[in-house]
């Protein structure tokens, strides 16, 4: 918000961006912006949270995670570096995840969230994150580095389709 009365929101559904000054009584005017999910930094991300709205959905998780009405903000990189330091495989159904494994997602979004928030303002003197810097964060473990060994256990990364986007992941640090 910038002040009591006006607020400024950016929407970027995967290339267009779009930035709205509005009234705040007017947000409701934003297409889609009432269907959004929760924060990825909210403390309402719970693992609780998740298996609410995750448990009974046969999709995998991965594309269920890009889904901005669970979870608003996760694009395809965080999914990926997501996934990876939960120790989940991407393709995996929903379905099929424990209460423990929801647990290890619900900590791992805001851990990679925060860790790539922190590493791009450092690298721009906290100014506006360069999105050269975010894809080449060192933060960025798996994304795109197929091929590489993983930084864990030192596999190969694999790279594959999912619903369309691209996905690497770690064959034997990712279940």
């Amino acid at each position: 918000d910038l002040c009591d009365s006006l607020s400024v929101r950016f929407g970027d559904p995967r290339r267009f961006g779009r930035f709205w000054l509005v009234e705040n009584e007017e947000l409701e005017q934003i297409t889609g912006i009432n269907k959004l999910g929760i924060e990825p930094l909210d403390d309402n991300l719970t693992g609780q949270y998740l298996q609410e709205h995750l448990q009974n959905r046969k999709k995998a998780i991965k594309t269920l995670l890009l889904d901005q009405d669970i979870v608003a903000g996760i694009g395809n990189i965080y999914a990926d570096e997501i996934l990876f330091t939960a120790g989940i495989l991407p393709m995996r159904k929903a379905n099929s995840l424990t209460e423990s494994e929801f647990d290890r997602l619900a900590k791992a979004i805001p851990k990679v969230i925060t860790e790539n928030i922190e590493t791009c303002e450092s690298k721009n003197n906290n100014s506006l994150p360069n999105l050269l810097d975010y894809r080449t964060s060192e933060t960025i473990r798996i994304y795109n580095h197929d091929g590489q060994p993983c930084p864990n256990c030192s596999q190969e990364l694999v790279k594959t389709k999912i619903n369309g986007r691209t996905t690497t992941y770690c064959p034997e640090c990712q279940h």
